[in-house]
């Protein structure tokens, strides 16, 4: 479904040596949500030594023909280090704009925890989840009221379109505005989809693990949220059975018969040596081998970082 009644704002990438991002709005301070180094540094360590592995990968899966292209976004949260392959590439933001709008709710409820408990009717007139490949498990119903929190369970953990619908169309749109003028994330104006790059979607991720934009609790709420996707296809599968996976997963079919297909995925993991960051975002014809695709880079990654704590953990002091 996407943000499409949102305007969206293109801001160019900062290209000094690292990037700071400040929350905007403030006359005497200036918040700081994030800083990023220059891709693959990380301080006192060297750079990051598996990004070319990925390289290599995303080749061989576009050369096989099992995606036109794809792009990958990998972050440790202990110390900043980060690499993208093919960062700049756009996308169609589809379902993974469901975050900016639990965001913006979630900074209402910090005014007011109350809102939380107010409720909405969900009238049944349009049903929005037609439009998914992926269908949710679980929906909304027809004629029965839903707090703001069940909404955000639905949208999130069952990625249901409806729910989507019903909070988007509350909430202010200066809300939703001040999350994307508050957060590192570059968007542009489409005619009729959004776009978005790997690099410019892991600022929700980066933020909110910071809790620089939303306070603590809220913070926490959100990656819970984010926690109980249901979609075992993904990341998750590529990580150990019961490995915490705060993430969310878009797709979107376009072209005269549906016959492009884009799936993505982001979200962190909570890897037992140090959570990161990941995020596929993929564009070819078969949803199960884009799938496939994602919960491979997904396996890669934990790999390689379990060896490198491994590595770390073994080398003398």
């Amino acid at each position: 479904m996407g943000w499409q009644a949102h305007h969206w704002y293109h801001r160019a990438y900062d290209q000094h040596t690292h990037r700071r991002v400040n929350l905007k709005g403030f006359r005497y301070t200036s918040p700081l949500l994030d800083v990023e180094l220059p891709e693959g540094l990380r301080v006192n360590y060297e750079p990051i030594s598996f990004k070319y592995k990925f390289k290599d990968f995303v080749k061989q899966q576009v050369d096989a023909g099992k995606v036109r292209d794809m792009a990958i976004y990998y972050r440790d949260l202990a110390d900043g280090p980060w690499f993208g392959i093919n960062e700049k590439t756009e996308f169609s933001a589809a379902s993974m704009m469901k975050v900016p709008v639990m965001i913006a709710w979630l900074k209402r409820a910090e005014r007011d925890p109350k809102v939380l408990g107010s409720q909405l009717l969900y009238d049944g007139k349009q049903d929005m989840n037609v439009y998914e490949n992926i269908k949710p498990a679980n929906v909304i119903v027809p004629g029965k009221k839903y707090t703001i929190e069940e909404l955000l369970r639905y949208m999130l953990q069952y990625s249901d379109n409806n729910a989507m619908a019903l909070l988007y169309y509350t909430i202010s749109q200066k809300e939703l505005g001040d999350v994307l003028d508050g957060m590192d994330v570059n968007n542009r104006p489409a005619a009729e989809e959004n776009f978005i790059s790997v690099h410019s979607y892991s600022g929700f991720f980066r933020i909110l693990y910071n809790s620089a934009y939303l306070n603590r609790e809220m913070s926490e709420k959100a990656l819970e949220l984010l926690s109980l996707q249901d979609f075992p296809q993904g990341i998750v599968a590529g990580v150990p059975p019961g490995t915490v996976v705060a993430s969310k997963f878009g797709e979107n079919a376009s072209g005269p018969r549906g016959e492009i297909k884009q799936l993505h995925e982001f979200g962190i993991v909570y890897h037992p040596n140090g959570a990161y960051i990941i995020g596929i975002m993929t564009r070819g014809n078969d949803l199960n081998k884009q799938a496939e695709i994602i919960r491979t880079v997904s396996a890669m990654i934990y790999s390689e970082v379990s060896a490198a704590a491994a590595k770390a953990q073994a080398s003398p002091r």
